[in-house]
């Protein structure tokens, strides 16, 4: 795990960060009834956790319409990926870039070849490939054509398919379905509770895909890798199953708001979005130093960049908040612009 993943607000004094643009993950969540219900299953933490968080599959599974079989929960989906990485282990992973990090090195950690290609050449590449896409991708915000993904999956039953769908729930673009995979023995995707409920501290996601994938998975899986509190919330929140983002229609057009006011300021080149979160380039001043002085003169956090495999200190991205926050956001940064 590399350093300089987004939402770093943990190295900053209490109070110093007060409008973070850094994580993707909405931030207006009103989380006023998990707490409530939490509060009232204190007691759970007195005992362990099911070995496996089979009861929370189940009811993710009776939600998705697909068997329990087909699913397998997760601490978060970076615990996925690592575990697919496993399995997979000594494959030749293919990354396309710049996308999340963690793909590369789960993948190096488990002696794979990760090249950053997408080439078919049989001369070049072995035969036991992995496809590594992530859909909404994570700096860019591009989404991949739903019907793009299936067409590789079904032409290429030789090579294993793994869709990042975590911020599915941060896009209108259709994507893959649960019930559309359980029959593809080549495609696992991956989900994000944290993200869709926007709880990231609880560390929740699961695999959706063919019974025989994920009975490997299941085989690596470490016991108790979800907590007892993850577990009840998760049960909660499926239970209830309420949208995180009351109106995702209006919250994507304030991001489009804010992506053509960002693109206006002289020095700063903004790319197409599909999600609540954009990929930005500034010309006159690295990235490291923008966020420096957002955060310090401002309060503003924002997404360093310049880690991310194919960018340089130039690139910084940056998700939706309120209309308010987000004039503020464009004010600060014209002003250090000048």
């Amino acid at each position: 795990m590399i350093e300089g993943h987004g939402d770093d607000i943990h190295r900053y004094e209490a109070g110093m960060v007060r409008m973070n643009f850094s994580t993707n993950i909405y931030q207006q969540a009103d989380h006023s009834a998990l707490k409530a219900h939490l509060t009232e299953r204190m007691d759970v933490i007195n005992n362990y956790p099911e070995p496996e968080p089979l009861s929370l599959e189940r009811m993710i599974a009776e939600r998705l319409g697909i068997s329990a079989d087909c699913v397998m929960v997760t601490n978060g989906a970076t615990e996925a990926i690592y575990l697919i990485a496993q399995k997979l282990h000594r494959s030749v992973s293919i990354i396309p870039q710049p996308t999340f990090s963690e793909y590369a090195d789960a993948c190096r950690i488990n002696n794979h070849i990760v090249t950053y290609e997408n080439t078919d050449d049989m001369k070049v590449l072995p035969n036991d490939r992995v496809y590594w896409i992530c859909n909404p991708n994570n700096p860019t915000g591009n989404v991949m054509t739903k019907g793009i993904i299936e067409y590789m999956v079904r032409r290429s039953p030789r090579y294993t398919f793994v869709v990042d769908q975590s911020y599915e729930d941060y896009t209108l673009k259709p994507l893959i379905r649960p019930h559309e995979v359980t029959d593809c023995q080549n495609l696992l995707v991956l989900h994000s509770l944290s993200k869709r409920f926007a709880v990231p501290g609880l560390r929740l996601g699961y695999v959706t895909g063919h019974p025989s994938m994920l009975s490997l998975l299941k085989a690596l899986r470490h016991p108790w890798s979800v907590s007892a509190l993850a577990i009840e919330a998760g049960k909660f929140l499926i239970g209830r199953n309420d949208p995180v983002i009351p109106d995702l229609q209006g919250y994507l057009q304030e991001a489009q708001r804010l992506h053509d006011a960002l693109r206006a300021i002289e020095g700063i080149r903004v790319f197409e979005t599909k999600t609540n979160f954009m990929l930005c380039e500034v010309e006159d001043i690295t990235s490291t130093k923008l966020k420096y002085e957002l955060v310090h003169e401002h309060g503003i956090l924002i997404r360093d960049c310049s880690n991310f495999t194919g960018l340089s200190d130039h690139f910084f991205r940056v998700a939706a908040q309120s209309p308010e926050e987000n004039d503020r956001l464009v004010i600060a940064i014209s002003q250090l612009q000048k």
